[in-house]
């Protein structure tokens, strides 16, 4: 019996106009009352992901930065933190440059070299504010900066292209993975919604096996491998369903976790 469940928020969760339906707060409400455990695992920042909260009658566990953080939805305290090194940064910056990529990293605030349609999209999404500083480099040295992801925007296709060839280069170093179309985030290496999932259960105190995670997109198939049932959404590209374990009948839109719920853990 699955004692636990994690979940996505973006095309999962939520509905496409990012409110979460009453079919699903009240099946977590359910869940809740049969002493079982939820949790949400974003790629989102923790400034982003702290708003999502406030908006929700619970305040669960939550993993942001696909695991960078993990933070108490309840108290907002951090109770563990991953980050890559300044000096890894500033790699990824010239590779970066190098292909003429967008990027950014990330403190409270989103930090650019120069706001930009792309800069303005991505925090028309999270609802977060971004600053300009010019040089990233030389933010990034004066400041001794880490930042528990950086993210490579382009929308003109190529993105798997560009994630394998981060790999190829920076592979022992980091994780890199799709996480919403034409965006790539680059996270330390292990730290991934798999080990966003290990740390939740460590905290509940329960095995891997005993927990669902659901999740729609390409940063989420990492929860899948962990978890000891991976639910994917039917609105995810048919590649990410390839490693889901159960393929939901209904969408985001349709309330999809509650049908997770309901099926796994509230039997």
């Amino acid at each position: 019996m699955y004692k636990a469940i994690v979940c996505d928020f973006d095309g999962t969760l939520a509905n496409t106009d990012k409110t979460v339906s009453e079919e699903n707060l009240k099946a977590i409400d359910e869940l809740f009352s049969s002493g079982k455990k939820f949790a949400l695992c974003t790629g989102r920042m923790t400034t982003s992901a702290k708003m999502l909260v406030e908006k929700l009658p619970f305040k669960p566990l939550i993993g942001a930065y696909n695991g960078g953080e993990i933070f108490d939805g309840q108290t907002g305290e951090v109770l563990i933190r991953h980050e890559l090194q300044p000096e890894l940064i500033l790699r990824l910056v010239e590779y970066g440059r190098s292909r003429g990529l967008y990027f950014q990293v990330f403190t409270d605030e989103v930090i650019v070299e120069k706001i930009t349609e792309v800069t303005e999209f991505y925090c028309s999404i999270c609802k977060v504010k971004a600053v300009e500083v010019g040089d990233i480099a030389e933010f990034v040295k004066t400041n001794n900066l880490g930042s528990p992801k950086m993210m490579f925007i382009n929308f003109k296709g190529e993105v798997e292209n560009y994630i394998d060839e981060i790999l190829s280069l920076f592979g022992e170093e980091v994780e890199a993975v799709r996480c919403y179309e034409g965006m790539i985030d680059v996270t330390p290496k292990g730290i991934n919604k798999g080990s966003a999932v290990k740390d939740f259960c460590r905290i509940w105190g329960i095995g891997e096996d005993e927990c669902v995670a659901v999740g729609d997109e390409g940063n989420d198939v990492a929860m899948f491998k962990v978890a000891g049932l991976g639910a994917c959404m039917i609105n995810a590209r048919e590649e990410v369903k390839l490693f889901a374990d159960y393929v939901t009948k209904k969408t985001n839109d349709e309330s999809g976790v509650a049908e997770v719920i309901r099926k796994y853990l509230l039997k």
